[in-house]
């Protein structure tokens, strides 16, 4: 007998089936989808692959073939429908074989009976206090790895990289230099760094009478799912309409008949209240997967999963790969947001793969949202979706809040300031008296947008990256520091110099929510505020206290960034303030107006979930602004009608595809000289192609940020007819090109370009 199989994490050179002899022994243990070790080169070294095919002959030289090594895994670790994923996904974006294995089967899975888990500790707790106190540390990755250990203690690599957004080698970095140490040991049983809750009880539990368009969804999406055509819909829903009851509806009457479902959140630490009534109304059956799990417990729950124990994954955008037994159903909550696109390799997006996955397993596929994309609407009006409305709230007494939209140039020449204008602080004070809440959003973190030069006029930017630097309080000692939100560069703000005039007097320009934090203790002493952004939810359970401390009335007002704009239902919160509405426009990406609309109305639908109805403020420069009408009507179809004419006039999605290719090196005239000759051979080679392809090129042009990271980087952007087209130029680049000459990273269908 003898086997395919593809390397796990294959690069190009090697992204190809190989055949390896299955020994007797071995004979009926390894099928397709097994999980083994092969001899791989001219060393033999043990490399991971899954098996693809099993065939009886082998038309080549017997004896160049190698016998397998060990089975990792005694059952498959991959379905079927999962193997026959593999080339699409390959093909579609853009990335090797062994990246879409990789992808599929984690390394909890590689290493279960191994789990050697990496700790980290500090070397001396005296001498990092010095240090951070001293503010010599120039990355704000260091100081918070740093700080995270002094507050925490040892803890697993996993944890830090997980709850910091950091990578290993910034952890490497500060071994390096003598402050932490790297441990290795042998995780035990009893070694659990994050409670798996059990399923909630309350109202988690309880369930409601749906209305008659919830009940028309319903039976719209189970006859669908019954018909397994592989059908796509789109839950269009004002927020509070209830969708997911009609969501958990669904997936009740799947599990009853035996069926798998795949239920994806944007964010899974920021969605703990529909992970509640997941729990709560499906119970022993989910299977929730997350970054802050442990080696053992994301093993645990894959496994239930894969041996069909877990009927319900739910997820962020990974979950669309997980080995679910007999799947029927796909969700995905919020379908427009933005994290459901990879912004690393591979670029793929959860929507494309959850519709693949569909047309092989004949599953439906539901997409969720009050604001939905406009790829998406303009699908579902070409008939390609079947369209679901939900036009009313799921409770007859919560009306849709009342939006005013507040003129701050008028207000600033009242003497109000910046932050806070007299009819929100108004509607704030009457909120107070009657004992409701109040959720403030700036999309913007930090104490202030940045420090300008006062004798230039310049921001203080990042030594690394062509950016503004943020300025923030540091919470250990008090004192402010610019940080760089790319790289993470950070200096103190007293050490700042203009690189323009080397001037070293600056202003304050714009304000970040530690400043409005800050404002608010003193307008409102006595209310106590709640922050939720990046800065302050770094810890493990961070956002859940957070929100279990608004939803207990433990304090009354919420600020944050964009995260308390999902899915959060506060049913005491009346007032809702959209801070900086302009800021959101401030973006060269096109679907610039898409996002501000979707945010503003996120937000918004926050207020007069209860039984009071809700007064939402929507601060602006320019409040005539139609994207802003729209919002303070909630009318989606206007603004929709409005941002599909500008999308058909310029040729932008959906009426295009778009793809990016980024040409990055750290020597500037050496960038310059390369994105040239990529520039003729791009325009030469297209210049051959078939009209009806539709192809144009763009630039080379710098990137919105030229320098990142110490690199400097040229964008060129391709349009053409479909995604097809743009792949197969990328195909091109990457053979006729040497990526170590020419570093590149290709994405079809860029969220940023």
């Amino acid at each position: 007998m003898y086997c395919s199989v593809i390397l796990r994490g294959a690069v190009r050179q090697t992204d190809k089936l190989f055949t390896y002899r299955v020994p007797d022994e071995l004979s009926g243990t390894v099928v397709a989808g097994s999980l083994v070790n092969v001899p791989f080169g001219k060393g033999d070294s043990q490399r991971c692959a899954v098996v693809i095919d099993i065939k009886d002959t082998f038309d080549g030289d017997e004896s160049l073939v190698k016998d397998i090594g060990s089975v990792i895994s005694s059952s498959p670790v991959l379905k079927a429908d999962q193997l026959a994923l593999i080339d699409k996904i390959s093909d579609r974006f853009n990335c090797t074989k062994g990246d879409v294995v990789e992808l599929m089967v984690p390394s909890c899975v590689v290493n279960h009976k191994n789990p050697v888990e990496v700790f980290v500790e500090l070397v001396s707790k005296e001498n990092t206090e010095f240090i951070l106190k001293s503010e010599t540390l120039r990355s704000i990755a260091h100081i918070h790895i740093l700080e995270y250990l002094l507050e925490r203690g040892k803890c697993t690599r996993k944890e830090i990289m997980s709850s910091l957004s950091c990578s290993s080698a910034q952890v490497k970095a500060l071994e390096d230099k003598g402050l932490i140490r790297l441990v290795k040991e042998v995780a035990g049983e009893e070694e659990t760094y994050l409670s798996l809750d059990d399923a909630p009880e309350g109202k988690f539990t309880e369930e409601y009478d749906l209305s008659t368009e919830q009940e028309t969804a319903v039976n719209e999406i189970l006859t669908g799912i019954d018909e397994r055509n592989a059908n796509t819909f789109l839950l269009f829903g004002i927020t509070g309409s209830g969708k997911t009851e009609v969501y958990l509806n669904c997936a009740k009457k799947v599990i009853a008949e035996g069926g798998s479902v795949i239920y994806m959140v944007p964010e899974i630490s920021l969605t703990p209240q529909t992970i509640n009534w997941i729990k709560g109304r499906l119970g022993d059956s989910v299977a929730v997967l997350h970054s802050r799990l442990t080696d053992k417990q994301r093993y645990e729950q894959w496994n239930n999963i894969r041996t069909g124990k877990a009927k319900v994954i739910v997820g962020p955008r990974s979950g669309v790969f997980a080995p679910a037994v007999d799947l029927r159903l796909i969700i995905l909550d919020e379908e427009h947001d933005s994290s459901y696109k990879s912004e690393s390799h591979p670029r793929y997006s959860a929507k494309d793969i959850a519709r693949m996955r569909s047309l092989i397993t004949g599953c439906s596929v539901v997409l969720g949202s009050a604001t939905p994309s406009v790829e998406s609407f303009y699908a579902a009006n070409l008939g390609a979706y079947k369209l679901l409305e939900l036009k009313q709230r799921a409770r007859q007494e919560a009306k849709l809040p009342n939006i005013v939209p507040v003129d701050m140039k008028e207000q600033i020449k009242l003497g109000s300031g910046s932050m806070l204008s007299v009819p929100l602080r108004q509607a704030m004070s009457v909120a107070f008296s009657e004992n409701k809440q109040v959720i403030l959003l700036l999309n913007r973190r930090g104490f202030s947008r940045t420090l300008v030069c006062e004798s230039c006029g310049e921001p203080v930017t990042c030594k690394n990256c062509s950016v503004a630097m943020t300025l923030h309080n540091n919470r250990r000692n008090g004192t402010q520091s610019l940080i760089c939100h790319y790289c993470g560069y950070t200096v103190p703000s007293y050490e700042a110099v203009c690189s323009v005039c080397n001037g070293t007097r600056f202003t304050k320009a714009g304000f970040g929510t530690q400043q409005l934090e800050e404002f608010l203790h003193t307008v409102f002493p006595h209310e106590k505020v709640l922050r939720m952004d990046q800065d302050s939810t770094m810890t493990p359970g961070a956002h859940k206290e957070i929100i279990e401390k608004f939803a207990n009335k433990e304090a009354s007002i919420l600020i944050g960034t964009q995260m308390i704009a999902k899915g959060l239902d506060f049913p005491d919160v009346t007032v809702v303030g959209v801070l900086g509405a302009d800021l959101m426009l401030a973006s060269t990406s096109f679907k610039a107006s898409e996002r501000a609309f979707q945010l503003i109305t996120q937000a918004a639908g926050r207020a007069g979930r209860g039984d009071h109805p809700g007064t939402v403020f929507i601060q602006s420069m320019r409040p005539e602004q139609p994207l802003f009408q729209f919002a303070c009507t909630q009318n989606y179809r206007a603004f929709y009608e409005q941002e599909i004419e500008y999308r058909q006039k310029l040729s932008l999605p959906p009426f295009k595809a778009i793809g990016e290719v980024v040409l990055s090196l750290p020597d500037e005239n050496l960038l310059i000289q390369r994105a040239n000759m990529l520039s003729k051979y791009l325009n030469d080679f297209i210049g051959f192609q078939d009209k009806k392809y539709q192809f144009e090129v763009f630039g080379p042009m710098p990137c919105v940020i030229y320098e990142l990271r110490g690199r400097y980087r040229m964008s060129f952007v391709i349009k053409a007819a479909n995604k097809s087209a743009i792949n197969g130029v990328f195909k091109r680049l990457i053979e006729d090109f040497d990526h170590v000459k020419y570093p590149m990273s290709f994405d079809n269908d860029p969220q940023d370009g």
